[in-house]
């Protein structure tokens, strides 16, 4: 697992095993939340790939792209 800091977003970085060898990639945002002084899940355990990848470190990346491009679309 990794964590990123995004302006006031954390993207939490996970990529699970699968029996074949391949990697599940996911991706868990949270929103610094000013009111309550501490971080909001807005967005649980997404995908961050239609397909396991070959590596660890691929499908962390694809889970940090899946994230941005959620931050990025104003949609949080």
């Amino acid at each position: 697992m990794a964590i990123e800091t995004i302006g006031n977003f954390q993207l939490h970085l996970t990529a699970y095993e699968l029996p074949s060898g391949l990697w599940d990639p996911f991706v868990t945002v949270l929103k610094f939340d000013d009111a309550e002084q501490d971080f909001i899940c807005v967005a649980e355990k997404l995908h961050g790939s239609a397909e396991p990848l070959a590596t660890h470190d691929l499908a962390i990346e694809a889970a940090r792209r899946t994230g941005t491009a959620l931050i990025e679309s104003g949609r949080l």
